[in-house]
């Protein structure tokens, strides 16, 4: 599964962006997480959920959980591998100019 989302500060609201959802029962599970600041600023975190996707569901009252590798006041290119399983992740913008690209890619398994 590869995704590739690209923000631009005019066209964003700031806050949690779309989710990106994830197969926790992937084993060993190992998702790659790039951003990408292409442009301008921008100062950003990455979070994760482990609660359920099934069913409905709102993103914003799901537990989302700051990574250790995109912390909080993040502000310019990462990339990071991620092991822990998780369910879904999202990028959180609390500001930005000019544009960054998120790319998520998470492999088949053994």
């Amino acid at each position: 599964m590869i995704v590739r989302r690209t923000y631009k500060a005019a066209t964003i609201v700031l806050g949690g962006q779309q989710l990106v959802n994830l197969d926790y029962l992937k084993i060993p599970f190992q998702v790659g997480v790039l951003l990408d600041l292409v442009s301008g600023t921008i100062n950003y975190s990455v979070e994760f959920t482990t609660d359920s996707l099934d069913g409905p569901f709102d993103p914003t009252t799901m537990r989302w959980i700051t990574t250790q590798e995109f912390p909080q006041g993040s502000s310019g290119t990462i990339q990071a591998t991620l092991n822990e399983p998780m369910t879904a992740l999202r990028l959180n913008i609390q500001s930005m100019t000019g544009e960054a690209r998120l790319s998520v890619i998470q492999g088949i398994g053994v």
